[in-house]
């Protein structure tokens, strides 16, 4: 039987080593672990993990965001941003909830949204717009 550690390491596509360093624009489909460091801007589909010596200089979207390292960025998650006990976090999230462990750190504004919200509010401005 398989741990929900390994499940999760499962279903990482893209993982950055703690001896590669990033610069640009990186795209994933799926799940991505950094334990190096990333400068630039990333766009994940899945969740986005900034693993304890990880280093993230960039903005971020993803589905879920752990920061058990550092961030500095902006952050929009289309849901849960969980700062670990020994993560730093420095920028702006827009986020659906928010977790943050005692001796997480959190420097920025925070706007939580609720995604079914968005998507009415938008159907109805396209509405009104159309008539």
């Amino acid at each position: 039987m398989k741990n929900k550690k390994q499940k999760q390491i499962e279903k990482l596509d893209t993982i950055v080593g703690a001896t590669t360093t990033l610069e640009g624009l990186i795209k994933t489909e799926g799940s991505m672990r950094v334990e190096g460091k990333v400068q630039g801007e990333i766009h994940c589909s899945g969740d986005l993990t900034v693993g304890a010596d990880g280093i993230v200089e960039a903005n971020v979207s993803g589905r879920n965001i752990i920061v058990a390292g550092i961030l500095k960025g902006d952050i929009n998650s289309s849901g849960t941003v969980t700062i670990e006990s020994k993560g730093n976090l420095q920028g702006n999230i827009n986020m659906k909830s928010i977790i943050i462990e005692e001796g997480g750190f959190f420097e920025g504004q925070s706007s939580m949204s609720n995604q079914q919200d968005n998507k009415t509010n938008d159907k109805l401005v396209l509405e009104k717009a159309a008539e």
